[in-house]
């Protein structure tokens, strides 16, 4: 327990955690800011335990004004807008055309983790922009099919979960109310609603392809320093392009019956890395310690003494590296 000093509890070899929401309570909490703080004093002193994932990688997470410009930078997003204070309804309206959103739009939380980051609405048109609730984030709807596909990450494994999503709506502003909802009720396996209601006349979309999913997998990897990860996918009824729209931290793998053993296959790779490194660092420091012996043997037998100051005259110290290799 984090609650306690956890050099009590220590060593560890790998800490696998998931401390995302001590993280965003630690904010304003300061129960929560003594947790992270024994934790991070753990860590700070046993460099050697492995951790997954590590908090600066988690922590950009957990903000969507930090996980979108990452989105944006390196896959194909729908086009955003970070709102971060209430400003007059004029401005945010401007700056929604100068971003080239579209309508519809939907809005969500900054806080990317916990039962509120959970809590979104559809917008249909520019005076409807007045039900936002700073800081937020607004991002264009792209009609899809009413199919999401969850992507969860397991270190070097992925899995691929088809889940119901918002259906399509008629492109541009319109009048209709903003619309609330939830998306965690509405993307559950077992959800029947009418948001996510499929049009009959609607062809099935083909699911995003194996290479694909991989390609983009490795490169978020990469980019985001974590092994443990969910990417929400849709398909563009348009293009057929893939479209990410969101990142979550340490999902709940609902769906993945592979989750557990696919995690300890992770560990076990991870300990099997870092054992070789170790091995790596100890033949290493045998030869760096063989190398000084042989000077040691190499000295003495020129000298009959390691220590004879004599022997820098007699022989400069090229010609002994020369003669030592």
């Amino acid at each position: 327990k984090i609650s306690h000093p956890t050099y009590c509890s220590g060593p560890f070899d790998v800490i696998v955690h998931k401390l995302s929401d001590v993280i965003v309570e630690a904010e304003h909490d300061s129960q929560s800011q003594h947790l992270l703080a024994n934790f991070q004093s753990y860590v700070s002193t046993h460099p050697s335990t492995i951790l997954v994932d590590p908090l600066p990688a988690m922590s950009q997470l957990l903000d969507r004004f930090t996980s979108y410009r990452i989105m944006n930078r390196l896959i194909c997003s729908p086009p955003y807008l970070e709102i971060h204070s209430v400003d007059d309804l004029s401005s945010i309206q401007q700056a929604v055309i100068t971003q080239t959103l579209s309508f519809p739009v939907v809005c969500k939380t900054r806080v990317a983790h916990g039962s509120l980051s959970h809590e979104m609405s559809l917008i249909f048109s520019a005076d409807s922009l007045a039900d936002i609730h700073p800081p937020c984030v607004l991002q264009s709807f792209v009609n899809h099919g009413a199919v999401l596909h969850k992507i969860f990450v397991v270190g070097d494994r992925h899995y691929c979960v088809e889940r119901p999503s918002l259906k399509n709506f008629p492109p541009g502003p319109c009048d209709r109310k903003t619309i609330f909802f939830n998306s965690h009720h509405v993307s559950k396996p077992e959800c029947s609603s009418d948001l996510t209601a499929m049009d009959e006349q609607m062809p099935h979309l083909l699911p995003p392809s194996s290479e694909a999913v991989a390609a983009l997998v490795r490169e978020l990897r990469v980019q985001l320093g974590m092994a443990l990860f969910g990417v929400d996918v849709i398909i563009n009824i348009h293009t057929h392009t893939l479209t990410v729209i969101d990142i979550n931290i340490f999902p709940g793998y609902e769906g993945v019956p592979q989750f557990f053993p696919s995690l300890l296959a992770y560990i076990e790779s991870l300990l099997d890395t870092n054992s070789s490194f170790i091995t790596w660092l100890f033949i290493a420091f045998f030869c760096v310690l063989w190398f000084y012996f042989s000077v040691f043997i190499a000295l003495w037998a020129f000298t009959g003494s390691p220590g004879n100051p004599a022997l820098s005259a007699r022989i400069p110290s090229v010609h002994l590296g020369a003669y030592l290799l």
